[in-house]
This record gives structure tokens, sequence and C-alpha cells, in this order.
């Protein structure tokens, strides 16, 4: 394969300088960047209600962007120009487009400035300062740390926090919570098997392992149908994709299938009753638990069809971003109505309409093509070693995300948008590593040597 073909499309506004750890571009904004990131996943003002008034997302969202603006005016920050960028803000007109002919127009353009336009200019800023490996290992550290704080309090902290109908809720009213809790593992888990297959240690290790069994534990409690088949799918894609080639990787994929196993075979009641609806239907148990759970599959199954009528109605702009709820609720009169569309597809194109949802589709698979075409060149050195790894993990990350967004409305949030960013930045240092001439190759460790990690092989 011509190696130059990988990064077709990809461009730089400004003559690219070596982005290696130990870059300083823009590292101001990097750090409230980072900040932001903690507190959107670990949401602290869920654990202490009085932090809420410092209004910390919004705070660090704006010094971020405006120590990038100093940064990219004192010359310290060239612009990074990519296709998901362009696809990213070509999106966002489409969603502008949109507003006037919404079924609520101020509801509409509510979630577009409160929600969609905050998810904008923090991958702006992420695509704009992920430009080293070092980062991106900073970023989902924040990630990791965030879930362990958050699972670890929710799980030993069980009774005073959220329970709803037998099931654990947690502390956090963000990803981190409920039903999105198995969406959020999933993402995560193929970035914890990247860091421990490349960057050993005992301290990272420890919090790697414990991230990991605090997640299914906690999983488990939540009783999630659609989080636990996610997570299950992402660690076989895990194993087969990311961790194949080494030894460390092999540990680490066996010690997930056990985790996971131990987690299952300790499960509450409760989540046995709603896993077996999965296989059974409405042939198993007739417990509340079980029924409870077959209405929940009724109303989704009853929202994806209403997304797809309202997608027949309105191909071109939708109902209008958030509207969704609105309309079904209003026109069908009935409690169970007011549901978001359980599907982040339908999601937005029956609140969007079509075109946004061939853009939405065509970021994804602009991603995928590029981090797969990454993961098929032959490492030499171990920074190479390394982002081939974190392209590996980058891709299975997008694909548990494609599963997992079957059963939940996400569309405008910030999540899908972190590893699309750690796509860009992965993309950008492969660049610049393949750009420089005078950069002197590491040689791989022993116990990384074996690894040749071609897709092909």
């Amino acid at each position: 394969m011509n190696e130059s073909a990988l990064y077709t499309g990809y461009e730089t506004m400004a003559e690219p300088s070596l982005s290696r750890p130990g870059s300083r571009r823009a590292s101001l904004s990097f750090l409230f960047v980072l900040l932001f990131t903690v507190a959107i996943y670990a949401r602290p003002e869920d654990v202490v209600p009085a932090i809420a008034q410092f209004h910390l997302t919004f705070a660090l969202g704006l010094c971020a962007g405006l120590t990038y603006l100093v940064a990219y005016l004192s010359g310290n920050a060239p612009f990074v120009w990519t296709k998901e960028l362009r696809i990213v803000l070509l999106l966002t007109c489409w969603f502008i487009a949109g507003v006037p002919f919404a079924y609520w127009r101020g509801g509409s353009f509510q979630v577009l400035t409160e929600v969609w336009f905050k998810t904008l200019i923090v991958f702006f800023l992420l695509t704009q300062t992920l430009v080293s490996l070092e980062r991106i290992r900073k970023i989902l550290w924040a990630i990791i740390l965030s879930e362990l704080f958050v699972c670890a309090y929710s799980v030993m902290q069980s009774s005073h926090v959220i329970w709803l109908d037998q099931r654990l809720l947690g502390v956090n009213l963000g990803i981190l919570g409920w039903n999105f809790l198995g969406l959020a593992a999933a993402l995560t888990i193929p970035y914890i098997a990247a860091i421990y297959a490349t960057q050993p240690s005992l301290l990272r290790t420890g919090l790697l392992i414990s991230s990991v069994l605090f997640l299914m534990w906690m999983l488990v409690l939540t009783a999630s149908r659609s989080g636990t088949l996610n997570v299950l799918l992402s660690i076989i894609l895990t194993c087969l994709v990311v961790l194949r080639g080494t030894s460390r990787g092999k540990f680490i994929g066996v010690g997930l299938v056990l985790i996971v196993l131990a987690a299952i075979s300790l499960a509450p009641g409760v989540f046995w009753q709603r896993m077996a609806t999965v296989w059974s239907g409405s042939e198993g148990s007739q417990s509340e638990v079980a029924l409870s759970a077959m209405r929940s599959e009724e109303d989704r199954l009853g929202a994806l069809k209403r997304a797809i009528q309202y997608t027949r109605q309105n191909p071109l702009f939708g109902l209008g971003l958030g509207n969704f709820e609105v309309a079904s609720g209003t026109e069908l009169a009935k409690p169970e109505a007011w549901l978001g569309a359980h599907n982040t597809f339908a999601e937005i194109s029956s609140e969007a309409g079509i075109p946004a949802l061939v853009l939405f589709v065509a970021l994804l698979w602009t991603a995928v093509r590029s981090l797969k075409a990454l993961g098929r060149t032959t490492v030499s050195d171990r920074e190479s070693f390394e982002l081939n790894v974190m392209a590996r993990a980058t891709f299975v990350s997008l694909l548990s995300f494609v599963f997992g967004a079957l059963f939940a409305h996400i569309g405008y949030e910030y999540f899908l948008y972190y590893p699309v960013a750690i796509a860009v930045g992965v993309q950008y240092i492969a660049r610049q590593i393949e750009a420089s001439s005078d950069a002197v190759p590491q040689p791989l460790p022993p116990q990384l040597r074996a690894a040749e990690m071609n897709w092909g092989a």
C-alpha cells in the first residue's frame, strides 16, 4: 500500500512541525480542555451539589476557547484543517438551516445553542490541541480516571445514590449513569487495553484494572441489556483488533474476559431477569422486572417507528433538533410517547433530515476508514507502535459507538466526538512523523518487537 494515500484529504493551514511528546503548542488551551473533560465525565457537582454554582463546564470551556484564540493569534497554534472538521461544520450549517422549519423553533434553537454549539467548540479545540501522543494519553487518562471515580463512588456508596426499580442509576446524571454507562464503557475499553499494552507500569496497571472492575460491576448493577451487549462486543473487537501480537495484550485480553465473567456470575437477579428477555421475549419469565423490560422494549420500538415516520414526512430538515420527544408526546397524548428516539441515527434523521444523517454517517465512515488504513502500517519504532495501537483502539471505539448508538439518542452530545477527535489527532501525528526527515527511530523493546500489527496478516 502507498502510505502517502493514508492521508489524502488531510491538510494543515500552516507549515507542520514534528508533533512529539513535549510539544508546547497551545498548551494552556489543552490544559483547560483536559479539565473540561474531567468536568463533563466525572460531573463533580453530582457528588457535591455546591460545585454547580461555579458552572465548571462553561468556565473551563470559555477559558479553553480564549486561550486557544490567543495561541492562534500569536502563531503558537497553526490551524489543523481535516475532512472530519469540514463534515462537522457542514453538519452545523444544516442544523442551523433547519431551525426556521422546526416543529418547535424555540426548542430547536435551544438545543442548537446550548448543546450542539458546545459540542462543536469542544470538538474543534480537541482537533487543534491533540497534536502528540502524550496529549492523547492525558485525555484518555482524564476519561478513565473520571469513570473510575464515578463508578467506585456509586458502588461503594450505593445506599446513598439513586436506584430505579432495583437498578442502580448511580451518582452521575450524565454518560456514566444507568443505560448510558454500557456505551461509555464500550468506548473506553479499547483505550484501556491500548494503554496497558503500550505503557507498562505497576501504578498504571493497577488503575486500569481497578477501572475495569468498577465499570463491569456497576454495569451489571444497572442491568442494562444494550449496555451489556455493547461491552461484550467491544471486548471481542478489542481482543481481535487491538491486543493481537504482544504477550501483554494476550494477558489483558484474558483478564477482561475473566472480569466480565466474574461480574456476570455475581450479578443480582434483576440483571438475569432483564437479560432473559433478550433471547426469550414474551415467552420468558412473567415477573414484574421482565414485564417492565418488555414494556421498555415495546416503547423503544414504537419510538423507532415514529422516528422513521417523521423522517418520511420531513425528509429535508426533519422536526428540528430536540423536537422528536415534543412532537411524539404532543401528537399521541400518551405519557409513554414522551420519549427520545432511543436511536442516534433515527434521532438525527427525524430531527435534522436525511442530509444530516448522510453527513453523520460520512463522519463516522471517514474516521473509521482512515484509522483502518493507519492500523495496517508496519511498525518500526516505539512511537509508531503506540500510534498503530492507538489507531486500532480508536477504530474499535468508533465501531462500538455505532452499535451502542442503535439503542441511545446522543447525536448532539460530546461523547462521540472525543474518539473522532482522537482519530484526527492520530492522523495528524502520523503525518508529522512521515514528513519528518530528521527523526531518529527508537528501537522497539523486546516485548513489543514481535508485533508487526498488520491487519492483513
